[in-house]
């Protein structure tokens, strides 16, 4: 067997796909479970845990009303920045189906680099909007997003993103021609809307409307069974597995959450301090967001209907 060497597992530890637990799990043979009231059922993520390929961009085989929506938890010092990956699939009646089709992690970057490699991915995927979450570094990292952005190295440019939900008028004065219209939607979330956003993810998965990428280990073992696989460098398997790993840290984070009430609000605690929930925040963010975007084409169906029903 092949020993991963030892600078990559400082860089293993170092960078957005490291997390203890897994970390234990996975390379020291240190098995790893759930907190006891944990608020997320691991049955029903694992049930789920169906999709056997990551995407890296756009792909037409769906439905002509599937889109690719991105939501972004920010980090800085210290910590990542997650970025999500749905691809969303609409269904004639009830709620669409979301699919998890790929994370990326920037660790420590500067807010105009994190930016850059945002848009780039907006592109990538055809993305129709870019979720943010807009209290404390998220509003650093909107205000390189609403401006243009060069890429130094390849001399690439991408256009101002405007905002969809810009009630106040914050970003008006950086809308222009060029501007990538209604591309952020962001999130200031309050113990209110919390509380809404965590009932939301819970009930969505439980209904079977949330697909994830199927377990690393699953992944790996196909993958050493291919002549392809057998020649990677272990390095290199790593990184060919980082969305699946990536997946298997969000059940983690998830897993790790207790629920408490402060009057009418749910509030989710980390049973385990050490274990981050950047990678579910991110997560639940894009879930709330497509909820929106559901229930407003319910609204427009029913308001032709019902326009219909007068003049006929």
């Amino acid at each position: 067997m092949e020993l991963l060497d030892k600078n990559f597992v400082k860089d293993l530890k170092a960078d957005g796909t490291f997390n203890e637990t897994s970390f234990a799990r996975e390379y020291e043979s240190i098995w790893s479970g759930s907190a006891e009231d944990a608020f997320f059922n691991s049955d029903m993520f694992d049930k789920h845990r169906e999709i056997k390929q990551p995407e890296y961009e756009y792909s037409g085989r769906s439905t002509k009303d599937s889109y690719y929506l991105l939501s972004v938890d920010v980090g800085r010092i210290g910590c990542s920045s997650v970025v999500c990956v749905f691809k969303v699939i609409p269904q004639p009646e009830g709620n669409s189906i979301k699919k998890l089709v790929n994370m990326y992690t920037f660790d420590e970057e500067h807010m105009g680099i994190q930016a850059l490699r945002i848009k780039s991915l907006f592109y990538k995927y055809k993305a129709k909007a870019v979720v943010i979450d807009g209290n404390g570094l998220g509003v650093g990292l909107i205000d390189f997003m609403v401006i243009k952005s060069i890429d130094e190295a390849t001399g690439d440019e991408y256009p101002a993103f405007d905002v969809i939900n810009d009630t106040e008028g914050l970003y008006k004065k950086f809308k222009t021609v060029d501007s990538e219209k209604e591309a952020i939607y962001i999130i200031k979330a309050n113990a209110p809307l919390n509380t809404e956003i965590h009932s939301n993810c819970s009930a969505q998965i439980n209904a079977g409307k949330v697909k994830f990428l199927e377990d690393e280990r699953f992944a790996k073992s196909k993958l050493l069974g291919t002549k392809v696989g057998e020649n990677m460098t272990p390095e290199q398997r790593a990184e060919y597995l980082r969305p699946f790993t990536l997946t298997s840290i969000l059940k983690e984070e998830m897993m790790n959450l207790r629920e408490e009430h402060d009057g009418v609000n749910i509030i989710l605690k980390q049973a385990n301090r050490k274990i981050k929930k950047d990678k579910f925040s991110a997560f639940e963010y894009g879930l709330y967001y497509i909820k929106q975007l559901d229930e407003s084409k319910k609204k427009r169906k029913k308001a032709k209907i019902s326009d219909f029903m007068f003049y006929s």
